[in-house]
């Protein structure tokens, strides 16, 4: 993050989020959370074999997911014509080379738990691609122009690799995807880097991944379909975090308050 005269404003980013979580969590469940330092590992041990991990699913990074998770579901709905259960626009983490204990990618906790930014990941959205090669360079097209103008995240007071554009197709670069995102890359100026996995933010640089090296790990439950810090959304789409939880689409982690 920019340390800048701005610097509050920038700390407080997510941690305004994170601290009011975890005010309410030690005051509403301490007993329950803190009374036993095995609590946490049972909960993780406890996870279904089936982890919110996916390997085949592509993804968009470019700076805080909270924003960029919104884009993409508009263009699912705008585009693809997708609605409620067949949404999969998903926030989550991607890019990095390790993983925490029992498969875990966490947000910023207190009990330091898989830190997705300390394993090397960056935030991002997932998107089931479709076939139509011409659809998926029309997402390749809203990308450059709405999510990541320039290759350059909008929320710019967030800094750090956690915060890098990335994005990911089966395949990487050599993938049909990756040669449309290539293309719209070109047309927009816009530098593409084979990704190797912990990699830097660089202004104007997207990283493309291969996702079967690099796969989507979802995020916690708290982060899906929530407001922007300068933005706020509907409640239309507020209401797909409980839909799409009761569906199955998403899930609970494993993680710390999640």
């Amino acid at each position: 993050r920019m340390a800048t005269s701005f610097e509050a404003m920038a700390d407080g980013r997510k941690a305004v989020l994170f601290a009011i979580f975890a005010i309410a969590a030690i005051i509403a469940l301490g007993p329950l959370i803190y009374s036993s330092s095995s609590n946490t590992s049972e909960n993780q041990l406890a996870r279904p074999e089936a982890l919110p991990t996916n390997a085949s699913v592509a993804y968009l990074g470019c700076g805080c997911f909270w924003h960029v998770q919104h884009e993409v579901i508009k263009f699912e709905q705008e585009i693809l014509g997708r609605k409620g259960s067949s949404l999969t626009g998903f926030a989550g983490y991607a890019g990095g080379s390790r993983l925490g204990d029992h498969g875990l990618v966490c947000y910023h906790n207190f009990e330091g738990t898989a830190d997705y930014g300390s394993l090397g990941h960056g935030e991002v959205v997932s998107v089931a691609l479709p076939e139509d090669p011409a659809q998926v360079e029309k997402l390749a097209t809203r990308y450059f122009r709405d999510i990541c103008p320039s290759g350059v995240r909008r929320d710019v007071q967030d800094m750090g690799s956690e915060y890098r554009s990335l994005v990911g197709f089966k395949g990487g670069l050599a993938s049909p995807a990756g040669q449309a995102f290539a293309h719209a890359a070109e047309a927009n100026a816009v530098r593409l880097r084979a990704g190797k996995g912990d990699d830097d933010d660089l202004r104007g640089v997207v990283w493309v991944m291969d996702t079967m090296a690099f796969p989507f790990h979802q995020a916690e439950l708290y982060h899906q379909f929530h407001d922007d810090m300068v933005e706020a959304y509907s409640s239309a789409y507020h209401a797909l975090r409980p839909l799409l939880t009761k569906e199955g689409n998403i899930m609970p982690t494993g993680c710390p308050r999640d």
